[in-house]
Protein backbone atom coordinates (compact mmCIF):
# COMPACT_ATOMS: atom_id res chain seq x y z
CA UNK A 1 0.00 0.00 0.00
CA UNK A 2 1.32 3.42 -0.65
CA UNK A 3 1.82 5.82 1.37
CA UNK A 4 -0.07 9.16 1.70
CA UNK A 5 1.49 12.61 1.65
CA UNK A 6 -1.59 14.89 2.51
CA UNK A 7 -0.10 17.36 4.97
CA UNK A 8 -2.60 16.94 8.23
CA UNK A 9 -4.55 19.99 8.71
CA UNK A 10 -5.15 21.53 12.21
CA UNK A 11 -8.75 19.20 12.61
CA UNK A 12 -6.72 16.11 11.94
CA UNK A 13 -3.74 17.12 14.30
CA UNK A 14 -5.75 17.34 17.30
CA UNK A 15 -7.40 14.38 16.90
CA UNK A 16 -3.93 12.26 16.41
CA UNK A 17 -2.98 14.31 19.70
CA UNK A 18 -5.31 12.28 21.87
CA UNK A 19 -4.35 9.22 20.47
CA UNK A 20 -2.29 6.66 22.47
CA UNK A 21 1.24 6.26 21.30
CA UNK A 22 0.88 2.53 20.15
CA UNK A 23 -1.74 3.86 17.51
CA UNK A 24 0.18 7.09 16.77
CA UNK A 25 3.46 4.29 15.81
CA UNK A 26 1.51 2.25 13.53
CA UNK A 27 0.13 5.52 11.70
CA UNK A 28 3.59 6.35 10.84
CA UNK A 29 3.12 3.66 7.94
CA UNK A 30 -0.16 5.25 6.52
CA UNK A 31 0.58 8.84 5.92
CA UNK A 32 3.95 10.08 5.44
CA UNK A 33 3.26 13.74 6.98
CA UNK A 34 1.73 11.67 9.64
CA UNK A 35 5.29 10.21 10.08
CA UNK A 36 7.08 13.31 10.07
CA UNK A 37 4.38 15.01 12.10
CA UNK A 38 4.65 12.90 14.97
CA UNK A 39 8.50 13.37 15.44
CA UNK A 40 8.02 17.23 15.41
CA UNK A 41 8.86 18.44 19.00
CA UNK A 42 5.45 20.58 18.75
CA UNK A 43 3.05 17.49 18.40
CA UNK A 44 5.45 15.85 21.11
CA UNK A 45 4.32 18.57 23.56
CA UNK A 46 0.64 19.09 22.27
CA UNK A 47 0.49 15.17 22.86
CA UNK A 48 2.03 15.68 26.45
CA UNK A 49 -0.19 18.67 27.18
CA UNK A 50 -3.28 16.82 26.57
CA UNK A 51 -5.95 17.13 29.93
CA UNK A 52 -5.30 14.76 32.23
CA UNK A 53 -8.96 13.46 32.01
CA UNK A 54 -8.26 12.30 28.79
CA UNK A 55 -5.11 10.33 29.63
CA UNK A 56 -4.85 7.22 31.03
CA UNK A 57 -2.48 6.98 33.54
CA UNK A 58 -0.52 4.13 35.20
CA UNK A 59 1.94 3.44 37.72
CA UNK A 60 5.11 1.65 37.60
CA UNK A 61 6.08 -0.63 40.57
CA UNK A 62 9.80 -2.44 41.41
CA UNK A 63 9.32 -6.43 42.00
CA UNK A 64 12.91 -7.82 43.75
CA UNK A 65 12.43 -11.41 45.00
CA UNK A 66 13.54 -11.87 48.95
CA UNK A 67 16.71 -13.50 47.64
CA UNK A 68 17.23 -10.42 44.99
CA UNK A 69 17.80 -13.05 42.11
CA UNK A 70 14.42 -12.07 40.44
CA UNK A 71 13.92 -8.47 39.57
CA UNK A 72 11.19 -6.32 37.29
CA UNK A 73 9.05 -4.12 36.95
CA UNK A 74 5.46 -3.81 36.11
CA UNK A 75 2.61 -0.93 34.84
CA UNK A 76 -0.35 -0.62 36.88
CA UNK A 77 -3.26 0.85 35.84
CA UNK A 78 -3.41 3.84 38.81
CA UNK A 79 -6.91 3.51 38.76
CA UNK A 80 -7.79 -0.54 39.25
CA UNK A 81 -3.83 -1.34 39.56
CA UNK A 82 -4.80 -3.94 37.44
CA UNK A 83 -1.30 -5.26 35.38
CA UNK A 84 -0.92 -3.53 31.98
CA UNK A 85 1.95 -5.37 31.15
CA UNK A 86 6.03 -5.87 32.23
CA UNK A 87 8.37 -3.47 31.50
CA UNK A 88 10.94 -5.39 29.21
CA UNK A 89 14.28 -3.67 29.14
CA UNK A 90 16.44 -3.30 26.45
CA UNK A 91 19.65 -4.11 28.30
CA UNK A 92 18.36 -6.31 30.76
CA UNK A 93 21.03 -9.02 31.78
CA UNK A 94 21.66 -11.68 34.54
CA UNK A 95 24.19 -9.52 35.65
CA UNK A 96 22.54 -5.94 35.76
CA UNK A 97 20.28 -4.47 38.14
CA UNK A 98 17.86 -0.81 37.45
CA UNK A 99 16.84 1.24 39.73
CA UNK A 100 14.40 4.26 38.66
CA UNK A 101 15.52 7.79 39.96
CA UNK A 102 12.59 9.49 38.26
CA UNK A 103 9.12 9.52 35.85
CA UNK A 104 8.46 12.67 34.10
CA UNK A 105 6.02 13.03 31.19
CA UNK A 106 6.79 9.04 29.85
CA UNK A 107 10.36 9.46 30.42
CA UNK A 108 12.75 7.74 33.15
CA UNK A 109 16.32 7.36 34.53
CA UNK A 110 17.32 4.67 35.02
CA UNK A 111 20.62 3.57 37.64
CA UNK A 112 22.20 0.44 36.24
CA UNK A 113 24.04 -0.97 38.53
CA UNK A 114 26.99 -2.30 35.83
CA UNK A 115 29.46 -0.80 33.53
CA UNK A 116 31.80 2.59 34.27
CA UNK A 117 34.11 3.36 36.72
CA UNK A 118 31.69 4.33 38.96
CA UNK A 119 30.19 1.46 39.18
CA UNK A 120 26.72 2.17 37.21
CA UNK A 121 25.77 3.76 33.89
CA UNK A 122 22.90 6.07 33.65
CA UNK A 123 19.83 6.00 31.14
CA UNK A 124 17.29 8.16 29.84
CA UNK A 125 14.29 5.40 28.70
CA UNK A 126 10.96 5.96 27.57
CA UNK A 127 9.82 2.32 27.42
CA UNK A 128 6.13 3.86 25.41
CA UNK A 129 8.89 3.72 22.24
CA UNK A 130 10.98 1.57 23.12
CA UNK A 131 13.96 4.04 22.80
CA UNK A 132 16.67 4.63 25.82
CA UNK A 133 19.82 7.17 25.72
CA UNK A 134 23.57 6.85 27.92
CA UNK A 135 23.79 9.85 29.86
CA UNK A 136 27.31 10.15 29.98
CA UNK A 137 29.19 10.68 33.06
CA UNK A 138 30.64 13.87 34.79
CA UNK A 139 33.75 15.15 35.93
CA UNK A 140 32.09 15.40 39.55
CA UNK A 141 31.16 11.60 39.13
CA UNK A 142 34.61 10.67 38.22
CA UNK A 143 36.51 12.50 40.77
CA UNK A 144 34.38 11.45 43.66
CA UNK A 145 33.86 7.69 42.39
CA UNK A 146 36.11 6.05 45.00
CA UNK A 147 34.87 8.78 47.91
CA UNK A 148 31.00 9.18 47.64
CA UNK A 149 28.82 8.27 50.28
CA UNK A 150 25.35 9.56 49.60
CA UNK A 151 23.84 10.56 46.38
CA UNK A 152 20.63 12.47 45.90
CA UNK A 153 18.96 12.34 42.68
CA UNK A 154 15.91 14.63 41.12
CA UNK A 155 14.50 14.51 37.42
CA UNK A 156 12.06 17.33 36.34
CA UNK A 157 11.05 18.77 33.05
CA UNK A 158 11.29 22.87 31.74
CA UNK A 159 8.75 23.66 29.31
CA UNK A 160 9.86 26.65 28.16
CA UNK A 161 13.30 25.28 26.46
CA UNK A 162 12.22 21.63 25.87
CA UNK A 163 14.51 19.97 28.23
CA UNK A 164 14.71 17.27 30.44
CA UNK A 165 17.56 17.63 33.08
CA UNK A 166 18.60 15.35 36.18
CA UNK A 167 19.88 17.07 39.62
CA UNK A 168 22.67 15.11 41.49
CA UNK A 169 23.64 15.96 44.99
CA UNK A 170 27.40 14.04 45.97
CA UNK A 171 27.75 13.84 49.68
CA UNK A 172 31.63 12.57 50.42
CA UNK A 173 30.24 12.56 54.12
CA UNK A 174 27.47 10.24 55.72
CA UNK A 175 24.83 12.02 57.09
CA UNK A 176 25.31 12.09 61.16
CA UNK A 177 22.56 13.94 62.97
CA UNK A 178 25.20 15.40 65.93
CA UNK A 179 26.86 17.03 63.82
CA UNK A 180 27.00 19.47 60.76
CA UNK A 181 28.37 18.45 57.30
CA UNK A 182 32.29 19.47 56.98
CA UNK A 183 32.27 19.34 53.07
CA UNK A 184 29.71 20.45 51.42
CA UNK A 185 28.28 18.55 49.04
CA UNK A 186 28.72 18.58 44.67
CA UNK A 187 25.85 19.57 42.82
CA UNK A 188 25.54 19.37 38.85
CA UNK A 189 22.93 19.36 36.17
CA UNK A 190 22.75 17.00 33.01
CA UNK A 191 20.57 18.85 30.29
CA UNK A 192 19.25 16.96 27.71
CA UNK A 193 19.09 19.56 25.46
CA UNK A 194 23.17 19.62 25.56
CA UNK A 195 23.94 15.97 26.43
CA UNK A 196 26.24 17.01 29.39
CA UNK A 197 26.92 17.75 32.81
CA UNK A 198 28.18 20.91 34.42
CA UNK A 199 28.48 21.74 37.87
CA UNK A 200 26.69 24.80 39.54
CA UNK A 201 28.45 26.85 42.87
CA UNK A 202 26.10 26.65 45.37
CA UNK A 203 26.37 25.87 49.27
CA UNK A 204 24.23 23.18 51.07
CA UNK A 205 24.54 23.30 54.61
CA UNK A 206 21.91 20.62 55.26
CA UNK A 207 21.84 17.30 54.65
CA UNK A 208 18.87 15.75 52.28
CA UNK A 209 17.63 12.17 53.53
CA UNK A 210 15.71 11.31 50.64
CA UNK A 211 17.91 10.03 47.86
CA UNK A 212 15.32 9.78 45.28
CA UNK A 213 12.79 12.77 44.81
CA UNK A 214 8.88 12.19 43.49
CA UNK A 215 7.83 15.86 44.09
CA UNK A 216 8.00 17.56 40.58
CA UNK A 217 6.05 20.69 40.67
CA UNK A 218 5.91 24.02 39.17
CA UNK A 219 9.73 24.07 37.74
CA UNK A 220 10.72 22.55 41.25
CA UNK A 221 11.96 19.17 42.72
CA UNK A 222 11.69 18.64 46.02
CA UNK A 223 12.96 16.75 49.10
CA UNK A 224 13.04 16.46 52.88
CA UNK A 225 16.52 17.46 55.04
CA UNK A 226 18.09 17.81 58.06
CA UNK A 227 20.32 20.73 59.55
CA UNK A 228 22.05 20.44 62.82
CA UNK A 229 22.72 23.49 64.82
CA UNK A 230 24.25 23.20 68.27
CA UNK A 231 22.49 19.83 68.89
CA UNK A 232 19.47 20.93 68.14
CA UNK A 233 18.00 19.23 64.52
CA UNK A 234 16.12 21.44 62.13
CA UNK A 235 13.76 19.19 59.96
CA UNK A 236 12.33 21.24 56.35
CA UNK A 237 11.54 20.39 52.75
CA UNK A 238 13.98 21.71 50.50
CA UNK A 239 12.94 22.93 46.72
CA UNK A 240 15.23 23.12 43.39
CA UNK A 241 13.91 25.79 41.06
CA UNK A 242 15.18 24.09 37.98
CA UNK A 243 14.34 27.93 36.12
CA UNK A 244 16.58 29.72 38.18
CA UNK A 245 19.08 26.85 39.78
CA UNK A 246 18.51 28.06 43.15
CA UNK A 247 17.56 25.70 46.34
CA UNK A 248 14.79 27.27 48.82
CA UNK A 249 13.87 26.14 52.15
CA UNK A 250 10.09 25.77 53.14
CA UNK A 251 8.68 24.69 56.50
CA UNK A 252 6.89 22.08 58.01
CA UNK A 253 3.91 22.13 58.69
CA UNK A 254 3.00 22.10 62.57
CA UNK A 255 2.64 18.17 62.75
CA UNK A 256 3.31 15.45 65.17
CA UNK A 257 6.66 14.22 63.57
CA UNK A 258 8.27 11.60 65.28
CA UNK A 259 12.00 11.24 64.26
CA UNK A 260 11.86 14.53 62.22
CA UNK A 261 12.47 14.55 58.79
CA UNK A 262 14.02 10.44 59.13
CA UNK A 263 10.55 9.87 58.79
CA UNK A 264 8.90 11.53 56.58
CA UNK A 265 8.84 12.23 52.43
CA UNK A 266 7.07 14.89 49.56
CA UNK A 267 4.75 13.66 47.09
CA UNK A 268 2.29 15.55 44.62
CA UNK A 269 -1.11 15.30 44.63
CA UNK A 270 -3.47 17.11 42.15
CA UNK A 271 -0.49 19.97 41.71
CA UNK A 272 -0.41 20.46 45.67
CA UNK A 273 2.67 19.36 47.50
CA UNK A 274 2.08 16.70 50.26
CA UNK A 275 4.04 15.54 53.00
CA UNK A 276 3.91 12.50 54.48
CA UNK A 277 4.85 12.73 58.36
CA UNK A 278 5.22 9.46 60.57
CA UNK A 279 3.71 10.65 64.01
CA UNK A 280 1.89 9.81 67.31
CA UNK A 281 -1.44 10.07 68.33
CA UNK A 282 -2.04 9.41 72.26
CA UNK A 283 0.56 6.72 72.13
CA UNK A 284 -0.37 4.93 68.91
CA UNK A 285 1.75 5.37 65.66
CA UNK A 286 0.04 7.45 62.53
CA UNK A 287 0.82 8.78 59.18
CA UNK A 288 -0.62 12.07 58.38
CA UNK A 289 -0.78 13.73 54.94
CA UNK A 290 -0.90 17.21 54.74
CA UNK A 291 -1.17 19.34 51.71
CA UNK A 292 -0.25 22.98 50.90
CA UNK A 293 -2.68 24.61 49.16
CA UNK A 294 -1.09 27.27 48.17
CA UNK A 295 2.33 26.74 46.53
CA UNK A 296 5.27 28.35 48.91
CA UNK A 297 2.76 29.77 51.36
CA UNK A 298 3.89 28.20 54.67
CA UNK A 299 0.24 29.16 56.25
CA UNK A 300 -1.99 27.19 53.72
CA UNK A 301 -0.03 23.69 55.21
CA UNK A 302 -3.70 21.50 55.80
CA UNK A 303 -3.90 18.58 57.59
CA UNK A 304 -5.76 15.80 54.99
CA UNK A 305 -6.14 12.50 57.12
CA UNK A 306 -4.41 10.41 59.10
CA UNK A 307 -3.79 6.87 58.65
CA UNK A 308 -3.43 4.52 62.09
CA UNK A 309 -0.46 2.40 62.34
CA UNK A 310 -2.52 -0.98 62.92
CA UNK A 311 -1.33 -2.81 60.04
CA UNK A 312 2.54 -2.81 59.95
CA UNK A 313 2.74 -0.13 57.71
CA UNK A 314 6.29 0.60 55.89
CA UNK A 315 5.82 3.60 54.16
CA UNK A 316 3.69 5.06 52.15
CA UNK A 317 4.63 4.90 48.25
CA UNK A 318 2.27 6.79 46.13
CA UNK A 319 -1.62 7.87 45.40
CA UNK A 320 -4.07 6.20 43.25
CA UNK A 321 -5.89 8.66 40.62
CA UNK A 322 -8.41 9.16 43.02
CA UNK A 323 -6.36 9.87 45.79
CA UNK A 324 -6.31 6.53 47.62
CA UNK A 325 -2.61 5.63 49.00
CA UNK A 326 -0.95 2.59 48.62
CA UNK A 327 1.01 1.50 51.44
CA UNK A 328 4.33 -0.62 51.96
CA UNK A 329 4.04 -3.09 54.81
CA UNK A 330 7.02 -4.16 57.09
CA UNK A 331 6.53 -7.69 55.26
CA UNK A 332 6.48 -6.61 51.48
CA UNK A 333 2.77 -6.23 50.96
CA UNK A 334 0.78 -3.99 49.28
CA UNK A 335 -2.09 -2.01 51.10
CA UNK A 336 -4.27 0.56 49.87
CA UNK A 337 -5.85 2.81 52.31
CA UNK A 338 -9.20 4.04 51.09
CA UNK A 339 -9.87 7.85 52.22
CA UNK A 340 -13.09 8.12 52.64
CA UNK A 341 -13.78 4.89 54.52
CA UNK A 342 -10.56 5.21 56.04
CA UNK A 343 -9.99 1.34 55.91
CA UNK A 344 -6.92 -0.40 55.05
CA UNK A 345 -7.46 -3.14 52.31
CA UNK A 346 -4.74 -5.53 51.36
CA UNK A 347 -4.07 -5.54 47.66
CA UNK A 348 -2.28 -9.16 47.69
CA UNK A 349 0.89 -8.01 46.07
CA UNK A 350 3.88 -8.84 47.89
CA UNK A 351 7.86 -8.71 47.51
CA UNK A 352 10.98 -7.89 49.09
CA UNK A 353 10.23 -4.68 51.58
CA UNK A 354 13.45 -3.17 50.87
CA UNK A 355 12.70 -3.22 47.52
CA UNK A 356 8.90 -2.26 46.56
CA UNK A 357 8.57 0.84 45.26
CA UNK A 358 6.00 3.35 42.66
CA UNK A 359 6.37 5.98 40.39
CA UNK A 360 3.38 7.84 38.52
CA UNK A 361 3.75 7.14 34.72
CA UNK A 362 2.21 8.53 31.33
CA UNK A 363 2.70 7.33 28.00
CA UNK A 364 4.41 9.76 25.62
CA UNK A 365 6.81 10.57 22.67
CA UNK A 366 9.31 11.72 24.01
CA UNK A 367 12.77 10.82 22.56
CA UNK A 368 10.92 9.90 19.34
CA UNK A 369 12.62 13.45 17.82
CA UNK A 370 15.73 13.01 19.00
CA UNK A 371 16.86 10.05 17.04
CA UNK A 372 20.85 10.97 17.01
CA UNK A 373 22.52 8.92 20.32
CA UNK A 374 19.61 6.57 20.97
CA UNK A 375 19.91 2.97 21.86
CA UNK A 376 17.92 1.05 20.42
CA UNK A 377 19.43 -2.46 22.21
CA UNK A 378 22.42 -3.05 24.52
CA UNK A 379 24.20 -6.56 24.36
CA UNK A 380 24.13 -7.88 27.68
Amino acid sequence: MAILSDPPDDIMTNILARLPVDSLLQFRFVVKSWRNLIRDPNFISMHINQPSASKVGYLILKHRSYSGDEEYFSLHSDETLAEHMRLEFPFMGPSRKFDILGSCNGLLVLLCSKDSAFGCSMYLWNPSIRKVKWIPESYATSALCNSYSHLVFGFGFLPEIDDYRVVRILYVEKFNPLFLTRVPPAVEIYSLRTNSWRTIEILIPYFIINPISKAFLNRCIHWVATRTRENHRDDFIVSFNMVGEMFREIKLPNCSLDGGALTGSVAVLRESLCLFARGNEVGNEVWELWAMKEYGVVESWSKQFIIKNNEGISWPLGFMKNGEVILGTIEGELSLYDTRSQQVKDLYMHGNPDMVDIFPFVESLVLFDRANNLLRLLST
